[in-house]
């Protein structure tokens, strides 16, 4: 299978779908050539939405970051012509360079990979900024990738699925898109091309280049987890040109415990994570979520939910038991299966933590 076969169409992402205004031009165009996702799609739009589970007050916290990210996810901030002048340092230098910069910066996982095309949309599906057409052509050559991981705060996240992780999460994302747009300016300065790819305007697929560039491995819940943090964190991603030295692909053992471990698909109130095998998808081996189950939720309770991410054995408060046992984990199959029975007897059933005591109360209290 070719990259070009490999490749998805940012159309096609729930996400896109679910923001196609009825009537527009790009709602008829996509409906046209898919109409068996009309009624599906039509039903996620009728749902009370994003935002109608919290209080207004703290819904605005969400926002707010949302807006600044809408600011520097133009195409005028993620990319820009590079310097005339080319300031070249030896590849191992400028590769410490770069990751301490974006350390300094904020960034508490970087890895570098080299850029998978088929990790990289096909066409434009996000109705945000004119200067990039729903459904035109992604052209994104660059040779590199720089894989960016911010952590969450667990206990917040842990109150999955009130809306406090939702604010948790627009928050980290928030850092994420500063980060990786100054890091590619800082790029584009040395006289090299360089693009920033973040919740506002994605041309690549995260995950999987953080895979290939050695932060960690793909989970069951269809996030990336790491050794470090779970799949407690989000990323964002700087493409380009620099000759850079590349990391490997880890194997922490995830593969072997999400094979063992059905908790998050347990958990999950919308049954979106699959508790069966892995199947193919576009020539990769994963475990496919249902896309269309988890926005619907969502939609619901009106914030995102996050339980997959709060219930995961890997995401635990950063204490030296847990890093211990992750530490054996990453290496012995024994450790994973005495983790793995040892967590509910510990912790018990998920049950999300309190909202911190200055949000509201939830407006909406179905789940």
């Amino acid at each position: 299978m070719s990259a070009s076969d490999q490749q998805f169409d940012e159309r096609n992402t729930v996400f896109a779908r679910e923001n196609l205004v009825p009537g527009s031009p790009e709602f008829e165009e996509y409906y046209r050539d898919h109409p068996e996702l009309l009624e599906i799609d039509n039903k996620i739009r009728s749902l009370p939405g994003e935002g109608s589970g919290m209080h207004t007050a703290d819904y605005r916290m969400f926002g707010s970051a949302a807006m600044i990210m809408k600011e520097i996810g133009s195409p005028q901030m993620v990319d820009g012509e590079p310097s005339s002048v080319k300031i070249e340092l030896p590849k191992s230098q400028i590769t410490t360079k770069i990751k301490a910069y974006a350390k300094l910066l904020g960034a508490d996982l970087v890895g570098i990979s080299k850029l998978n095309p088929a990790f990289v949309y096909s066409h434009h599906g996000r109705l945000i900024y004119p200067e990039e057409p729903f459904g035109s052509k992604i052209k994104l050559d660059h040779r590199f990738a720089i894989s960016l991981g911010f952590r969450e705060d667990p206990e917040i996240v842990r109150t999955a699925p009130y809306p406090s992780e939702m604010i948790e999460t627009g928050a980290v994302y928030l850092r994420s898109a500063v980060v990786s747009v100054v890091l590619a300016e800082y790029i584009r300065s040395l006289g090299f091309p360089a693009r920033a790819h973040h919740f506002r305007n994605y041309q690549a697929l995260p995950v999987p280049i953080a895979v290939d560039a050695g932060l960690g491995e793909l989970g069951r819940c269809g996030f990336l987890i790491t050794k470090e943090f779970g799949n407690c964190l989000r990323l964002s991603t700087v493409t380009t040109d620099l000759p850079l030295e590349r990391d490997k692909p880890v194997d922490i053992g995830i593969q072997d415990f999400c094979n063992m471990c059905k908790i998050c698909a347990e958990v999950c109130p919308s049954g979106s994570i699959p508790k069966g095998d892995k199947i193919s998808v576009r020539g990769f081996e994963r475990w496919k979520l249902d896309e269309v189950k988890c926005i619907s939720y969502w939609n619901k309770i009106g914030s995102d939910c996050g339980m997959c991410i709060g219930s995961c054995p890997w995401s635990l408060p950063d204490k030296w038991w847990h890093r211990l046992s992750t530490n054996f984990a990453t290496r012995s199959h024994l450790a994973r299966v005495i983790l793995l029975r040892l967590y509910p007897i510990i912790f018990g059933k998920y049950k999300p933590k309190p909202m911190p005591g200055w949000m509201e109360a939830r407006r909406n209290n179905s789940q």
